[in-house]
């Protein structure tokens, strides 16, 4: 969902640099659009009881990797985000649940060393501030998340089909002003008045309307392909919708 990759060399960070100061030069003559999008307001289902998301609790992980030519001087990357806002709608039918959750750009964190370490593997080295901090310039300015423009992303439940592995989630997911449906495998539980749902994906960054981050005209990139994981953790309110 996010395109950037840490320069290997100052030559590489020199022309990362160029590029993106030209390209906010050229967006500095374009109308800006409102920077908030009109999200459709989630129906309630009859019978249904309110849950909040917990956004402490709740965390989404996302998995990127280095691709083209010279990606072996590439690094790996875990984003990471909480802060999830919104609400879930639990009826009696677990088919028939509908979600609209928020989740601030401000809130993801670009390659924690803690993150990396529990990720292991290609994951565990950690990087300097330097690299870190490029990655996140990268990943929030006008040519990915344009979080300046668009500080939010939405998240809207449409539709959930039992699944004989679990359960199948149709999202729509709105970035960037574009609303994009995903298809996301998910297992959830209820104890006691907690509601957590778990899972993991791969998707596409070219699906949600965004060009993976390149140097070198493509030879160094971030793979379009990303991988998701997963945890929402909501509280029930005491609220429900008359049967």
């Amino acid at each position: 969902m996010v395109g950037m990759l840490s320069a290997p060399t100052r030559v590489a960070r020199a022309v990362a640099a160029t590029a993106s100061a030209l390209a906010l030069s050229l967006s500095a003559c374009k109308p800006h659009p409102a920077s908030r999008l009109p999200v459709p307001a989630t129906q309630a289902p009859a019978g249904a009881t309110l849950y909040r998301a917990d956004g402490s609790a709740s965390v989404l992980r996302f998995y990127l990797h280095a691709d083209g030519p010279l990606s072996q001087v590439g690094h790996t990357h875990v984003i990471s985000a909480r802060g999830l806002e919104g609400e879930v709608w639990l009826p009696p039918q677990p088919e028939q649940s509908t979600c609209q959750l928020r989740l601030p750009v401000a809130a993801f964190v670009v390659d924690d060393p803690g993150e990396r370490a529990a990720a292991g593997g290609e994951f565990a080295e950690p990087l300097n501030a330097a690299d870190r901090d490029g990655t996140y310039a990268h990943m929030v300015g006008d040519r990915q998340l344009d979080a300046a423009r668009f500080p939010d992303i939405w998240l809207r439940c449409l539709r959930l089909t039992s699944t004989p592995a679990g359960m199948s989630l149709e999202l729509a997911v709105t970035l960037r002003g574009n609303e994009t449906r995903l298809t996301v495998p998910l297992q959830w539980e209820r104890q006691g008045n907690k509601l957590q749902a778990s899972g993991e994906f791969s998707f596409r960054q070219s699906a949600l309307g965004l060009e993976p981050y390149s140097l070198f005209f493509g030879a160094l990139r971030v793979a379009d392909e990303i991988h998701a994981r997963f945890v929402l953790v909501a509280r029930q309110t005491g609220v429900t919708t008359r049967g």
